[in-house]
């Protein structure tokens, strides 16, 4: 009988290539040690861990004791042993799932501080204020993402013991008082002490990472992105190395390329003394990479020699993630960046021009939802535009819409219909059904790299992050002397970084020359027929509505095919599972069934092509021609009239 695979692999024992178990994360990682770079040490424990312990609830004790083996392995490596006294070994612990889903699951740092392995840190890095800092941080993630306590619980508990101190009081002290209060209120609210065991911090780490496939805000990322609830997560293991430790330390996130334009240019952010959840809360006003290189000009050229091989090995522009520590580089993570609908199209032109990817690959690379993002239509260049505030332009576009201050109110307008632009203090993962539900985001802290900025990249969102003098308030904003009402007009332009008063009238873009060479790529290629390109009104002509049954889902499809309608029309826009209806739709018989796919602006972003199946045509609403060219050009029928409709003249071109 053949073995079971071990649910725990070692990185230097991993192989990039089986992403689907070791997560996108742990391929990151044994890419970037297979290329030399500076990667701390870690291990993984693997998807299939996840998907045994959501169906039993119960981590196996014989995988724990290969945790507890890897984790003793981690130290010989580092020279430090974890839950030693004198010299000990920290890690965090994080997700990381086959498929990118950024912002929606948790990470817990400092893990093996206790306050018998304080004294050993203090004793290696020579600053107790460092030291008892850490302890606080990890106290606050703990109670935060392995208990489950509100943030502003934990908030309350830090500015109690903080109003108790003198002014002056050292930062040792104020931070020792902070974790006593800390420790407290985990223990008040818990039910249970906050553990003083590594091994038993690192063991609710690991559970906690796991649990968290199924929090409600990841279930609601995947059911909007597509993606399937099998999959599980990765957990990442890994030595910590520690950005906060002085000013000559940082942490940052830094792109291959602009993300918001596809500009080739090293972006990102840089925040001097602190860790990688500094940068990317949106908590903090972080600098640029060029404080980072000013600040350390012989790291940051080692980000830009990295960024470069980086580039060449995954062939794409890449989102990286880095600590400096007492001005040593350590790289953390490296993936396909996120990028906004207009960066897609031009990352692809642009590496097609230099011979980086052939036209192949280039058409591949984009998507239907970014071609839609790339046709969306822009402000008038002649309107007259009032500016309330400025910040970082962090995902461009055009958006307007009415004001809603919290995710909630934001669904609840979007359910009547209305456009709305979100603004909050910051985001956090719980604000993703108000993403989803907004035309535009806007937030008074954070910058290129947080939660905010990568999470609207991701899904086509205009945005605008780090308002100067926003404040945010629980039914209004106020810029200045000016207040915005919830259910009043505001516009955001995402590639200018300005709020702006009203409702500021739009037009039709201008494309690149770039990119209206590689959209010709669509011309010289055989595709399926557009049936609507002249809009609305002559899909209403063209599409005869006797025998017509539209399908929103697998259920609908099945019930279509099942009463023997003679054509069927597919419209993902209004369904919760757009890959099982055209799974569905697409095991239609095609000499029954003439079956048609409808595209809007409304298409889900998780779906890139159409799969194989029995397509006579795509409907094109306004707005959304540019994708239906995409998804005709790379999507092939199954039917023998389908091959020969390939060629046809579109209709109403």
């Amino acid at each position: 009988m053949d073995s079971v695979p071990s649910r725990v692999v070692a990185l230097a024992d991993a192989d990039p290539r089986d992403r689907s178990r070791i997560g996108g994360k742990g391929a990151s990682l044994a890419t970037m040690a297979g290329l030399g770079l500076p990667v701390p040490p870690a291990f993984i424990a693997t998807t299939d861990l996840c998907r045994e312990f959501l169906a039993s609830s119960a981590l196996p004790e014989e995988t724990w004791a290969e945790i507890e083996a890897a984790v003793a392995g981690l130290g010989a490596g580092t020279g430090r042993s974890f839950g030693d006294a004198e010299g000990p070994l920290l890690v965090s612990v994080r997700s990381g799932a086959p498929v990118s889903m950024p912002g929606m699951m948790d990470t817990i740092l400092n893990v093996g501080l206790t306050e018998r392995t304080l004294p050993g840190l203090v004793a290696l890095t020579g600053d107790e204020a460092f030291a008892w800092d850490s302890y606080c941080r990890l106290l606050k993630m703990f109670g935060e993402t392995v208990r489950g306590l509100p943030s502003p619980l934990l908030a309350a508990s830090r500015r109690e013991a903080e109003a108790g101190l003198a002014p002056e009081a050292p930062r040792a002290e104020r931070a020792r008082a902070v974790a006593a209060a800390l420790g407290a209120a985990i223990e008040a609210e818990s039910g249970r002490p906050f553990p003083h065991s590594p091994l038993e911090q690192l063991r609710e780490s690991v559970l906690a990472v796991l649990s968290s496939w199924e929090a409600p805000r990841a279930k609601r990322y995947r059911r909007h992105a597509g993606i399937d609830d099998d999959l599980g997560t990765a957990v990442i293991v890994q030595a910590m190395v520690f950005g906060n430790l002085d000013q000559r330390s940082g942490s940052g996130v830094a792109f291959t390329r602009d993300p918001t334009s596809g500009e080739r240019t090293l972006y990102g952010d840089f925040l001097a003394g602190a860790q990688g959840e500094d940068v990317v809360s949106g908590e903090f006003d972080v600098g640029s990479l060029a404080d980072f290189r000013a600040a350390a000009p012989d790291a940051c050229a080692g980000l830009e020699r990295a960024g470069a091989e980086l580039e060449r090995a995954y062939g794409d522009m890449c989102d990286i993630e880095f600590t400096v520590e007492r001005g040593h580089l350590w790289v953390l993570q490296a993936r396909a960046g996120q990028r906004t609908g207009i960066a897609e199209v031009r990352i692809a032109a642009e590496m097609l021009e230099e011979g980086a990817i052939d036209a192949d690959t280039a058409l591949d690379r984009i998507s239907p939802s970014g071609l839609i993002r790339l046709a969306a239509p822009v402000f008038d260049p002649e309107a007259p535009r009032r500016v309330l505030g400025r910040g970082i332009a962090a995902s461009p576009g055009a958006a307007v819409g009415v004001l809603a201050t919290s995710a909630r109110r934001a669904e609840e307008l979007a359910a009547e219909g209305t456009a709305v632009i979100l603004a909050r203090p910051e985001t956090s993962p719980d604000d993703i059904a108000g993403f989803i539900a907004a035309e535009g985001v806007m937030t008074a802290r954070g910058g290129r790299a947080s939660h905010a900025a990568v999470v609207a990249r991701g899904l086509n969102l205009p945005a605008v992050c780090g308002v100067a003098g926003l404040e945010v308030g629980e039914e209004e904003i106020r810029l200045g002397d000016v207040t915005v009402r919830e259910g009043e007009a505001i516009s955001l332009d995402g590639a200018g970084g300005e709020v702006l008063a009203g409702s500021v009238p739009l037009v039709a873009p201008r494309l690149d020359q770039r990119v209206e060479a590689l959209l010709a790529e669509f011309e010289r290629r055989p595709r399926l027929p557009l049936l609507a390109e002249g809009g609305a009104e002559w899909a209403n002509r063209a599409l005869d509505p006797e025998g017509l049954t539209i399908c929103a889902s697998a259920a609908e499809v099945e019930s279509a095919a099942a009463a023997g309608s003679p054509r069927v029309l597919v419209d993902l826009a209004s369904g919760n599972d757009p890959q099982a209806t055209l799974k569905r739709a697409a095991e239609i018989d095609p000499g029954r069934v003439e079956v048609l796919v409808k595209v809007t602006t409304e298409w889900p972003a998780a779906v890139r092509r159409l799969p194989a199946g029995p397509w006579a045509g795509i409907v094109a609403e306004p707005g959304s021609v540019l994708a239906a060219r995409l998804l005709a050009t790379s999507s092939q029928p199954t039917s023998k009239e389908g091959e020969k409709a390939d060629g046809a003249e579109e209709e109403g071109a």
